[in-house]
């Protein structure tokens, strides 16, 4: 196949063993490949948050959900408006309430929610473990607990634990919590904070402990595309009755934490994007080195009228392929630790007894790699490489032929 002269020449010094016999040029290709290989791997992990986010907490909490001003008689019919509205995918009436749930030596905060399990087995059916959603059933006051909440109390499936409720009953001797007895139906384990707090009872059951008398709290929505949530939640509002009803959005409760990570994976980015420009500009000096190398072959063209574009175009192939061979082998150990560090971390922590990532939202290391990750960082240090090669090519551009061929 046809090749220009200039990268031919630059082809063949690549190819030679010669300009890889430095100790330099070999510490500039493995400080270039080991930044690139840190960059990939960094950035792996924040997109693996990104997707435990939307899978375990987006996947769980609703988009948005239509509280009423006061308990909804009419929640169907707000369900069934809401499910017009284009892009709601799901929609299900729900009661919500804060309570403390007790056993025998343990007491957890947890966030009560009264659902339908038919309409809620999309939402939670997946992470429910040792029991069924459609175990709760109207009348038997059982309840699914988050894993956390189960550990907290040392409870199994099948005990019982004591629900208490801030909405008291009022006796001759003054106002006393609501409490009731509960069976522990299974755990729901979503590897995320929200198992810390979850209980969920059927709605039945969560309307006569909290004297709703046939009403819910709201009707929670999931759709599509989760960053439309306050556009297509406000359409639904108006949609379903903007009177009586109040919008609230995951940009409430996990807006933060997802603005966090999309500023964290830019910075991180930019922060480990300089660590390649460093390794790049690194491989000045060893391509100096072969500059110099080679000045007696710059010569050799110059005399045969190689201009300026020739011996530049030359080099700065030569310092491509080095880059190139840099960012792959970079790109590889990128992939490799990707590929062992989340059984491997596993396995530290269960070494240590210590779980490192317990005041996270997600309770493991989270990799993954998207193509437009990886491609964004081979560019980012392809281009980087390219650029370290201008200067030692201009330089080899400045040979003079007569002064070099006098001492040969």
């Amino acid at each position: 196949m046809f090749r220009p002269l200039a990268v031919n020449i630059g082809f063949r010094y690549a190819r030679s063993r010669h300009n890889f016999l430095s100790f330099v040029s070999v510490m500039a290709l493995a400080g270039l490949a080991l930044s690139v290989g840190v960059l990939l791997f960094v950035q792996a992990v924040v997109h693996g948050f990104e997707r435990e986010l939307e899978e375990r907490i987006l996947g769980v909490v609703p988009h948005f959900t239509l509280f009423g001003r006061t308990p909804l008689d009419d929640a169907d019919t707000v369900r069934e408006r809401m499910l017009r509205v284009p892009g709601v995918r799901s929609a299900a009436p729900v009661v919500v309430a804060a309570g403390l749930v007790a056993s025998d030596d343990h007491i957890v905060g947890v966030e009560l929610k009264g659902v339908v399990p038919d309409l809620y087995e999309p939402v939670i059916g997946g992470f429910v473990e040792e029991g069924r959603l459609a175990d709760l059933q109207p009348d038997s006051f059982r309840v699914l607990l988050g894993h956390g909440v189960i550990e907290e109390l040392g409870v199994l499936p099948g005990e019982d634990v004591t629900v208490v409720l801030p909405n008291g009953s009022v006796t001759p001797f003054g106002v006393f919590p609501r409490r009731k007895t509960l069976v522990v139906a299974g755990r729901v384990r979503t590897g995320s904070q929200l198992d810390d707090r979850a209980a969920y009872l059927h709605a039945e059951d969560a309307r006569r402990l909290l004297r709703l008398e046939g009403a819910f709290h709201g009707v929670e929505a999931r759709i599509d595309e989760v960053l439309r949530a306050r556009e297509v939640g406000e359409l639904a509002r108006r949609v379903a009755g903007p009177d009586h009803l109040v919008l609230a959005t995951w940009f409430r409760t996990h807006g933060p934490l997802y603005r966090t990570i999309q500023v964290t994976k830019g910075m991180m980015f930019l922060i480990f994007s300089l660590l390649v420009a460093v390794a790049a500009f690194n491989l000045v000096s060893s391509l100096v080195m072969i500059v110099n190398e080679r000045r007696s072959d710059v010569a050799i063209l110059r005399t045969m009228g190689g201009r300026t574009p020739l011996i530049v175009v030359a080099f700065v192939v030569l310092g491509v392929a080095i880059s190139a061979l840099g960012v792959a082998l970079g790109l590889l150990l990128g992939l490799a630790l990707g590929a062992v560090t989340e059984e491997g971390y596993a396995w530290l922590e269960g070494a240590a007894g210590i779980a490192l990532m317990g005041e996270y939202f997600v309770h493991h290391l989270p990799v993954e790699f998207a193509a437009a990750d990886v491609a964004s960082v081979a560019v980012t240090a392809l281009g980087l490489g390219a650029l370290a090669t201008l200067f030692p090519a201009w330089r080899a551009s400045r040979v003079q032929p007569a002064e070099v061929l006098r001492h040969e």
